[in-house]
């Protein structure tokens, strides 16, 4: 009777994960706060790129480095679409420019009021450029959670940093001959990005918890600036970006009264 009991209950272990009723739940990508640190594959095939990256729920802060610029700091909230690439050099174009005063400027943090073209501060400390909402750097999480689970599967289980997680790949593939795959912690950290055998970003560590609020937002001291504006000052950073952008700034011409 024991032995019958056992058979029975292996077939029906084997007949569920069979129907994919034993396979892990798919992440929850519930916006987690936390700091992650790791390695980005550089563009140019070059050495990997050291990469910090804060969330703290709408709120993005990644401190990496980009091509022709260097170590750069950029700060994007999804909640008003409002990115900034920040330079703390404190040095500002020489030629006189009217700050950008954007309606989403809200993502400045309190303690730190953007300036305006008649109250500057009384030490600039750096600058803050726009960027296009389209070019601000994504969450990790952003693509796996547009997938859906339906569209997703499990490859097995996976370790990266310390922290554990499931491999996951698409069920149909992006493009012809592009496996993707990502290393997911259960509530939705993306710890290693993988495509076609090429580690695309990896976790060395991983830290949970709420963040400071300060390092999301344009820091006390800095200027806003109006990228159009300075367009000759920054010059081959906005074509690295190709992200700078903002409305140019036309002058009315006031028809001289006749007679």
């Amino acid at each position: 009777m024991r032995t019958s009991f056992l058979l029975a209950a292996s077939a029906a272990a084997l007949l569920l994960s069979a129907c994919g009723l034993g396979a892990p739940t798919y992440p929850e990508f519930s916006q987690t706060s936390y700091r992650v640190e790791g390695t980005t594959a550089s563009a140019n095939n070059g050495a990997p790129v050291q990469t910090v990256i804060y969330r703290e729920g709408p709120k993005m802060r990644v401190e990496t480095v980009l091509p022709n610029m260097g170590q750069a700091t950029i700060v994007f909230d999804e909640s008003t679409n409002a990115a900034y690439v920040l330079n703390p050099t404190g040095q500002l174009p020489t030629a006189a420019a009217p700050t950008a005063q954007p309606q989403d400027a809200t993502i400045t943090a309190p303690s730190a009021p953007a300036t305006t073209a008649t109250q500057a501060p009384a030490q600039v400390t750096g600058v803050a450029v726009r960027i296009d909402n389209a070019d601000a750097p994504q969450p990790l999480e952003t693509a796996w959670a547009a997938l859906g689970a339906e569209n997703a599967r499990s490859t097995g289980k996976c370790e990266v940093a310390g922290e554990n997680g499931h491999e996951w790949t698409p069920r149909e593939a992006p493009a012809p001959d592009v496996e993707r795959t990502a290393c997911i912690t259960d509530d939705g950290i993306v710890l290693r990005v993988s495509e076609s055998g090429r580690t695309l970003w990896e976790a060395t560590s991983l830290q949970r918890g709420e963040q400071d609020q300060a390092l999301f937002g344009v820091p006390a001291g800095y200027q806003l600036i109006d990228p159009h504006a300075v367009a000759e000052q920054v010059g081959q950073n906005m074509e690295q970006l190709d992200s700078v952008t903002g409305a140019p700034t036309t002058t009315q011409q006031t028809p001289a009264p006749h007679g």
